[in-house]
């Protein structure tokens, strides 16, 4: 489903890959450009601004903020410890392995991604790509 594709495409933090939605095919294309290049936007059609739309991607704090509802959610030291370590990122994946909790996390940041995902749709007027079946 198209929705899952843009969930991924949300998520993915490569600096080098930017990502469109083509609202008249409903697809997503991939621009990945050099390091410290520019973007390509070969596909890009002058005629039609508005039929490309760029995804947008999470962004850290986010990422942080649903890591501590997480937490809050599931009431557990270990986890708020490690939100409060160096690299806490690393930190709380690896505690979250090590108290087999990955299902729920993994479960709790996919609902936390489509629910940003299905608001962007909204504020873009797009909702046609919701309702698309795959």
């Amino acid at each position: 489903m198209l929705i899952d594709k843009l969930m991924v495409a949300y998520m993915d933090t490569k600096a080098n890959h930017i990502y469109y939605l083509d609202k008249n095919e409903q697809t997503i294309l991939l621009d990945a450009i050099e390091p410290g290049g520019l973007p390509n936007l070969e596909f890009l059609d002058a005629e039609e601004p508005e039929r490309f739309l760029e995804i947008p991607k999470v962004m850290t704090v986010e990422s942080f903020s649903w890591m501590v509802e997480f937490e809050s959610v599931h009431q557990n030291n270990e986890l708020l410890h490690a939100l409060n370590e160096d690299e806490p990122f690393k930190r709380f994946t690896e505690k979250v392995s090590e108290l087999n909790l990955h299902e729920k996390w993994q479960t709790f940041q996919k609902d936390k991604v489509k629910s940003r995902i299905e608001m962007w749709l909204t504020e873009n007027k797009i909702k046609e790509i919701q309702k698309q079946p795959e």
